[in-house]
């Protein structure tokens, strides 16, 4: 009743501000009616033209999508120099690494407003459909000045298609290995008055199996529906109304088996995923300088799992989690002249959680009053500087003011350089303090938030159901926010009219670091984890992207990350000596020399991509071939995958650190192929093979699924409105 009378309260706050805007002189809106070429939202708020902002920006547009022949998220985005696509953890879901940041720190949006549901750290990005998708912008580096705690890394905005000019429409099937079908269908129109957009997708898959000697799926089969829309209307010259709203449900079926004690125990169960959010925006032209958006968001998610065991014919666990998030928010854009531009916004978020894996009955709330303001100045025709902060009060945490300093310069209209630093904020969650999990089915491993673990580490001690501590328990201590001080400079060069460049350094030295920690092993085998602050470390590298067009219908592009992340303590004592290293066949002991100190956990130091493109628009062909690679890296914090599979960390007997001496994860090249032909009359047909050479490595990385072929098939059609 709560969250109802919050939406209601929003609409009608919506509509009274509507009223007192409505009689606002109508002007022309020279915020949005200069002309740009490839435009970016989210790194400034505002539309601007990419090529001249002074942060790290890049953006997947909608052709390139259609060119991958991808149908999710996680597909897309882990084709992106810099990005890598990690399993949840629990490993069942995926989720996105940047800069050298576990997923949790990176927001994603959809149209501006964030998504909610990281139950497990990570947000599901395989319950995205991008069948609507107009462009993905990814911000790297913090963007707390502008989104807040969760922007600690940088931000993943997907824009998704609005009203188009006239009336359009289009429909597609795919089908592809492991009996998956993927169906779409939307369509648009619009005139002077508004427009409205609609868009439905159905997904199912029968799952995929890398380990056939067990039982069941690596993962189970699924089917998802999702449904979207947007309305416009133009209330008066100068003021419009737009509605926009989700809505997704995902349904599941488990059958896997589980090893305890070297026991076999099979396990059935089903699963729900929903997902839903309503987002009313008004905006109004005061004056052809001045500008305002009010805009409303409020989105649910919620999820509920039931697994039984086969053959005691029992109920194993009943498992849900529910989560809400409302926020009011009014901006404003002022243009001052052709050298100043002023953003500021204020903003609410009431969020509360309530699921069976916190050791309390009862909803957990927390609530957020914000404000944000950013300056943007050409200081000279070659020289442009972006300032801003945000100051947010946390009911639970107690504030923060998270500033931004960005500036760019032009030597040339083919080579400037950038820079930018800021400070990125990130409170501990619900999840890190609270929970309470026992997962027997999906591997026998428990998670603990601190506010619970020494309690409840205590209560097994006490029955002798501990065989050994990984990590003394003291030192898990009361979580603290982690704070990311950030720079990031670089430069863009057209080398010549077909080749251009782009690279960036990035240094992230981050304060309190949540980490997952290993802290126990029982008597049935199973690990226990919690959470710890790493008091101090810092990822840095370098990113650098080339295109090159080799001809009118082909360009090539390659992009490569070097990544170094560690623990800065932990460096500090290699330097010193304090660390030692010991051999387990010899059980000899040596002490780690620094450069044998490898870094963090799940982090890789090289990764990189080499991709082919052609489109000849004259016969309508295109095609693909890109080759995605990732280089090794250590195992620390995963936990089990779907079938309940052990995962061996990588850390041998002697430090509990990651250094050359240990096991990793082997580096890995994914080699993807696609071809598409497009006919005058609205057809177009693909077939593409992901994996080509069919790469799996069924206990480190079961989210890859191995070989996949596909084939498509879509029309589509286009009116334009007769004026």
């Amino acid at each position: 009743m709560q969250q109802k009378a919050f939406i209601a309260w929003g609409a009608g706050w919506l509509l009274c501000l509507q009223g007192a805007l409505a009689q606002a002189p109508v002007a022309v809106d020279s915020l949005v009616s200069r002309e740009l070429a490839e435009v970016v939202i989210t790194a400034t708020r505002t539309e601007r033209e990419v090529g001249l902002l002074p942060m790290p920006v890049s953006i997947i547009s909608k052709s390139q999508i259609r060119s991958l022949g991808s149908v999710r998220l996680n597909d897309v985005l882990a084709e992106q120099a810099g990005l890598v696509i990690v399993p949840q953890v629990n490993g069942q879901g995926n989720g996105l690494q940047l800069q050298g940041f576990n997923p949790d720190y990176t927001l994603i949006l959809i149209d501006g407003e964030p998504i909610i549901g990281r139950n497990t750290g990570s947000l599901e990005l395989s319950r995205i459909a991008v069948g609507n998708i107009r462009q993905i912008e990814i911000v790297k580096g913090p963007s707390s000045s502008l989104y807040g705690s969760e922007a600690l890394a940088g931000v993943v905005n997907i824009i998704t298609e609005r009203p188009p000019a006239g009336t359009s429409g289009q429909v597609s099937a795919r089908y592809g290995t492991n009996q998956t079908v993927d169906l779409n269908g939307d369509i648009g129109f619009s005139n002077e008055k508004g427009g409205a957009y609609f868009f439905v997708n159905r997904f199912r898959t029968d799952g995929y199996d890398l380990s056939p000697e067990r039982f069941g799926n690596t993962v189970s089969p699924f089917a998802s529906t999702t449904l979207s829309g947007k309305v416009s209307y133009r209330l008066t010259p100068a003021t419009e109304f737009a509605m926009a709203g989700r809505y997704f449900q995902e349904n599941q079926s488990f059958q896997f088996e589980v090893f305890n004690n070297n026991d076999s125990v099979r396990t059935l169960g089903d699963g729900r995923i929903t997902d839903w959010n309503i987002n009313p925006t008004l905006t109004t032209r005061l004056s052809d300088r001045w500008k305002a958006t009010a805009r409303f968001y409020a989105t649910g998610y919620r999820t509920r799992s039931r697994l039984d065991l086969k053959q005691l014919d029992t109920t194993d666990y009943n498992d849900f989690f529910n989560q809400t998030f409302a926020r009011p928010e009014v901006t404003t854009e002022y243009f001052l002249n052709e050298k100043h531009m002023f953003t500021a916004g204020v903003g609410h978020i009431e969020e509360s959680v309530e699921t069976s894996r916190y050791g309390e009955s009862g909803r957990k709330r927390q609530s957020t009053s914000y404000g944000f303001f950013q300056w943007e100045w050409q200081a000279l025709p070659r020289w442009s500087i972006i300032s801003g902060g945000r100051f947010d009060y946390n009911s639970i945490y107690g504030s923060q003011f998270s500033p931004k300093l960005s500036t760019r310069y032009e030597f040339s209209d083919r080579f400037a350089v950038k820079a930018s630093g800021g400070i990125g904020f990130k409170a501990p969650d619900f999840r890190q303090l609270y929970l309470n999990f026992f997962n027997t089915a999906g591997g026998g491993y428990t998670v603990l938030g601190t506010e619970v673990a020494l309690g409840r580490l205590a209560e097994l001690e006490a029955a002798g159901q501990i065989a050994s501590y990984l990590f003394d328990p003291a030192l898990l201590g009361q979580l603290k926010a982690e704070t990311s001080y950030a720079i990031n400079a670089g430069a863009t060069w057209q080398i010549t009219p077909r080749l251009g460049t782009e690279v960036n350094f990035f240094h992230n030295s981050i304060d309190n670091l949540i980490e997952t920690q290993a802290v126990a092993v029982t008597t049935a085998n199973q690990t226990m984890f919690s959470y710890r602050n790493i008091r101090r470390a810092f990822t840095q590298g370098m990113e650098a992207n080339l295109n090159y067009r080799l001809a009118p219908a082909w360009t090539l592009s390659a992009g490569y990350q070097l990544l170094y992340a560690k623990d800065k303590d932990v460096a500090a004592s290699v330097r010193r000596g304090e660390i030692f290293w010991r051999d387990p066949e010899t059980l000899t002991s040596e002490r780690l020399r620094p450069r044998e100190y490898f870094g963090l956990y799940n982090r890789s130091r090289h990764m990189g991509n080499v991709k082919l493109f052609y489109r000849h628009p004259g016969n309508g062909w295109e095609g693909t071939v890109r080759a995605i690679y990732r280089g090794k890296y250590g195992v620390g914090d995963l936990i089990g995958n779907i079938q309940g599979e052990v995962i061996p960390p990588s850390n041998r007997p002697g430090n509990s650190i990651l250094d050359v001496h240990d096991d990793f994860v082997s580096g890995y090249v994914l080699v993807n192929v696609s071809m598409a032909k497009s006919l005058r009359n609205g057809f177009r047909f693909q077939v593409g093979i992901d994996n080509l050479f069919n790469h799996t490595e069924p206990v480190f990385i079961p989210n890859l699924p191995g070989r996949l072929a596909y084939i498509t098939a879509s029309y589509s059609f286009k009116k334009q409105t007769n004026k």
